[in-house]
């Protein structure tokens, strides 16, 4: 029975990375928040996993970041034996801060392999990262992905990202977006039932400290600012918009009652 009901929603943050992990989940129960667990590789999937077990606000993802390809590929063989035992995958995709051609290579060979294996499944939630390489992650994507797709951190082009729009993709807003007039822009041409929020704790910093779920509050407040709406129905576009990507799922009981 889940006792837990949710008002806001952390589409991505690495619970795994903090000092004290089961702080910060306690302290995203109190704030109500529900949060996909994303990890960095499949390795560290039972950890977050584990966590959801005793938290009923944690969603746990299975991933292995672009950046990690080279290092981490031979963790594939248990992302295959991990992958059936959640809908939540990421972090994904592709970066191509590396000028590197052969490792942008390997990268796209190792995500187009998570896609065509999510594909099997039908219904898996992607988190994908796309820096400087939007254009590749949307193609390797592609039109007819049977799952759903949330751009974390986009930071594409307008014209790419009415690509993935088209395409049916949902996007996860943090504060650091917010604060640059890129950003604002992108977002201002996002259509609103494709906006969702995320923090990427603990890489973004939030008064000098790592970001936490808990925070994803104060980008709801400055989202509902740029979008001219009050807190209150910024929150609940949020979870009308999660509850949209989930569909038919058990999880949508977590969210608030209220939509």
């Amino acid at each position: 029975m889940v006792n837990f009901t949710a008002n806001y929603v952390d589409t991505h943050c690495h619970l795994d990375l903090y000092n004290a992990t089961v702080d910060i989940v306690k302290e995203a129960e109190r704030a109500s928040v529900l949060v996909i667990g994303v990890t960095n590789t499949p390795s560290l999937f039972p950890f977050t996993e584990n966590l959801s077990k005793h938290h009923n606000n944690i969603l746990p993802a299975i991933g292995l970041h672009p950046e990690l390809a080279i290092q981490r590929k031979h963790e594939l063989s248990l992302m295959w034996e991990y992958i059936n035992r959640t809908r939540f995958i990421g972090e994904i995709g592709l970066d191509y801060r590396t000028q590197d051609q052969a490792e942008r290579k390997i990268q796209r060979d190792i995500f187009s392999q998570i896609i065509d294996k999510c594909a099997e499944y039908g219904n898996k939630i992607l988190t994908v990262h796309s820096r400087g390489s939007a254009s590749d992650v949307i193609g390797i994507i592609g039109k007819s992905f049977p799952g759903k797709v949330i751009m974390h951190w986009f930071s594409g082009t307008e014209k790419i990202a009415e690509k993935a729009v088209t395409n049916g993709f949902f996007f996860s807003i943090n504060s650091s977006m917010i604060k640059t007039k890129a950003g604002q822009n992108l977002i201002l041409n996002i259509p609103e039932d494709r906006i969702l929020t995320e923090t990427d704790g603990p890489f973004i910093r939030v008064n000098g400290l790592p970001a936490s779920p808990s925070n994803v509050r104060d980008t709801i407040s400055s989202l509902s600012k740029l979008l001219d709406l009050n807190f209150e129905s910024t929150s609940q576009l949020i979870l009308k918009n999660f509850s949209s990507l989930l569909g038919h799922s058990q999880y949508k009981e977590r969210l608030s009652n209220n939509l």
